[in-house]
């Protein structure tokens, strides 16, 4: 039944360890097996790995720094590797020493590059001042000074004090980058004077640690070292076709070895989750009821009847991990479950519910014939690009399509009304708000009649009814109240008080003070789906501003006609982007909190059996 998740059988599989990685191998196989990790007690330690488990990790450690190096990612189309743990250490080996070679001499030249640049940088310096690079060796008798000052003023405020002092200097400037640069040569016995007067002038100096020690004029030397660059990089170019080239030809090897040591190693460290003593093991786990004796059948042939298989079904109390079991029109919604919680096992399956209901929503909030065609081509265009978000797409898709049932219902496609509508939204807010208002009185006790089966099952009819079937009751009160003061029907008052005493004495016995205090709660939850005319009804607003804009520069004729289209097309875009966000989210909020807090208890881990990859 598509309302409960797969029924599964508790299992445990006991042998002697001799047969330990046999039964791995055969439990990877079978893809089968959620195991239950053993907890170490005084019965049990937890298991050891395989022995090639070390290996193995450090062959993986290996290829996905290779994959790494050389930019290659998993594409989740592992091909199959026909070679053992040998071959690929081997060939991994191999490969790491040509890539190493590779990037060291990559890296050296990068180093080399880097230098060269900076001496090229040096050199522009020199030749604003017009200094050949010999110019900055040392001198017994010269002090020499380079870098930046202020601005301009100051290099004649520099010499007139250097000429105070002294007659021995030479002072040089030039422009570089906008910043004013100099060079001072100076009797070596003022160095210090000279030192003095630059700080007063802002001196920040400039080592030319780089072009330091060439021979040559700087504009020679500027010329010598861009045809040097020039030659590195045209080896750089060399040496990153030849790691493309090993690329090409590892890529299909790396990947394949990838998928292979993750498999193996996955097997090699199994026993981490198993109890183990020193000359047995014990697996503790869960697989679907309908396809247990097949694989006990198998695991028995694996291990040549050595080992001893016991089953059961699940126990009240057990925490057992949950597969969804859905029609394939249904399964698309089971996103929405992995994207909040997973039923318990004995809870209901709230997934075909969402099928029914969030197409719904989606489509009232969006409910344009225009708007829905595009947003289904939208979507089915993408999932073509992206086939790993193929459910929650085929959701989109879906509820696109409702949006058009909606949009002929409402008779609007782009914001007019194409042909004569059922409901108005723009002239007929409130029948639009009584239907939304429906859908949640409808949506709401759905939601509290799950919960009364959740509750009969979880303990017994009777908390059922006290704890659910009182919400019900409270709200025939309510409206046994209202109705007659409303003057829709006769009938006396005390009719409806008795219905909310009644409910309010079941919901006590049911969920105690915190019952009675949560009473409002219910027709907040109601009123909370008038959103469902609300998203809709500003988006239709939307749409005939955008339209009327557009007129009224179509009517003014020329370059402004491309104008109004300019505002339909971006306009509209807008607007559908809106709407599906709002709609998604509006509708996604009310099946949370609204729909789910009426029954949903979950928590329940996901079914993974060992040796699957989703």
């Amino acid at each position: 039944m598509m309302l409960k998740p797969q029924q599964m059988s508790r299992v445990i599989i006991t042998g002697p360890k001799n047969l330990q990685e046999q039964v791995v191998k055969e439990l990877h196989s079978l893809k089968i097996l959620h195991i239950a990790d053993h907890s170490r007690n005084e019965m049990a330690d937890i298991g050891t790995p395989l022995e090639s488990a070390d290996r193995l990790s450090q062959a993986l450690v290996k290829i996905r720094s290779l994959m790494s190096a050389l930019g290659i990612k998993k594409n989740g189309n592992g091909l199959e590797h026909r070679k053992g743990l040998p071959e690929i250490e081997m060939a991994s080996r191999k490969l790491s020493e040509q890539l190493n070679t590779n990037l060291d001499e990559s890296k050296k030249i990068d180093d080399k590059v880097s230098k060269l640049n900076a001496a090229a940088q040096e050199l522009e310096i020199l030749k604003s001042l017009n200094l050949p690079p010999e110019a900055l060796d040392s001198y017994k008798s010269l002090a020499s000074f380079t870098g930046y000052v202020r601005d301009k003023t100051s290099v004649e405020s520099i010499r007139a004090e250097l000429i105070r002092i002294t007659d021995k200097f030479m002072l040089l400037s030039g422009d570089v980058s906008g910043k004013t640069f100099i060079g001072l040569f100076a009797d070596e016995k003022e160095k210090h004077n000279a030192l003095d007067i630059l700080s007063k002038k802002g001196f920040s100096a400039f080592n030319f640690s780089n072009a330091q020690g060439m021979k040559g004029g700087a504009v020679a030397n500027i010329q010598k070292t861009e045809t040097e660059i020039k030659k590195l990089q045209k080896a750089k170019l060399d040496i990153n076709e030849g790691v493309e080239r090993l690329r090409e030809t590892y890529k299909g090897f790396l990947l394949s070895a990838d998928s292979y040591l993750e498999e193996q190693l996955e097997k090699a460290e199994a026993p981490l989750k198993f109890a183990a003593t020193s000359s047995s093991f014990l697996i503790k786990g869960w697989i679907p009821e309908n396809q247990l004796k097949a694989s006990i059948d198998r695991l028995n042939m694996a291990a040549r009847n050595k080992i001893y298989v016991h089953f059961e079904p699940a126990k009240k109390n057990d925490k057992v991990p949950v597969k969804l079991k859905n029609p394939k029109m249904v399964e698309p919604f089971e996103f929405f479950m992995g994207l909040y919680s997973m039923p318990s096992y004995r809870e209901l399956d709230p997934t075909f519910f969402i099928f029914l209901s969030f197409p719904i929503f989606f489509g009232m909030m969006l409910g344009d014939v225009g708007y829905g065609v595009l947003s289904l081509m939208l979507f089915w265009a993408i999932k073509k690009k992206m086939p790993s978000a193929k459910s929650l797409l085929n959701v989109l898709m879906i509820s696109s399509f409702i949006s058009v049932l909606f949009g002929f219902f409402f008779g609007e496609f782009f914001g007019y009304e194409f042909m004569h509508p059922v409901i108005s939204r723009e002239h007929d807010m409130f029948s639009l708000m009584y239907l939304a208002i429906g859908f949640g009185i409808v949506h709401v006790n759905l939601g509290l009649i799950i919960g009364m089966v959740n509750e009969w099952k979880s303990h017994g009819m009777m908390h059922a009814v006290y704890a659910k079937l009182s919400w019900i009751i409270l709200e025939i009160g309510v409206a046994l109240l209202a109705l007659p003061y409303l003057k829709i029907i006769t009938l006396s008052p005390l009719i409806g008080a008795i219905f909310l005493g009644l409910s309010i004495l079941m919901l006590l016995k049911g969920e105690g003070v915190k019952g009675v205090i949560e009473l409002p709660s219910i027709f907040t939850n109601i009123l909370s789906y008038a959103r469902l005319m609300a998203i809709g009804l500003s988006s239709v607003i939307l749409a005939v501003i955008i339209n009327d804009s557009a007129r009224d520069f179509f009517h003014e004729g020329g370059f402004l006609i491309i104008a109004g289209v300019l505002i339909l097309i971006v306009g509209h875009g807008i607007n559908i982007m809106l709407g599906l966000l709002g709609s998604f989210l509006h509708s996604l909020r009310l099946h949370y909190v609204e729909f789910f807090s009426k029954f949903f208890q979950g928590g329940a881990k996901r079914y993974q059996p060992f040796g699957l990859k989703e």
